[in-house]
């Protein structure tokens, strides 16, 4: 009987050491996975910022350039003007 007891305090122990182990390393991946989690985050939002940014720029220069042309045509409509007018006095 003793020797039986034995066996089975053995196997127990060793299916506790390998259950603990089983825990231990999924404990490991869960927090392996909630670092990368994080840095996914991170990078998902220095993507999002960076974005934004060159959007933002591209709208500037938008806005610039249309800036430009509006003026290119005003002044050329004035010139235009001042030509017809001084071909009017000749």
């Amino acid at each position: 009987m003793a020797a039986d007891e034995e066996v089975l305090v053995t196997v127990s122990e060793t299916l506790g050491s390998a259950a603990g182990k089983v825990v231990a390393g999924a404990k490991r991946t869960a927090n392996s996975l909630n670092e990368e989690r994080v840095e996914l985050a991170r990078v998902a939002s220095k993507v999002r910022t960076k974005a934004r940014k060159s959007i933002k720029t591209t709208q500037k220069k938008a806005k610039k350039a249309a800036k430009s042309a509006k003026r290119a045509v005003a002044s050329a409509k004035k010139s235009v003007k001042r030509l017809a007018r001084r071909l009017k006095r000749r």
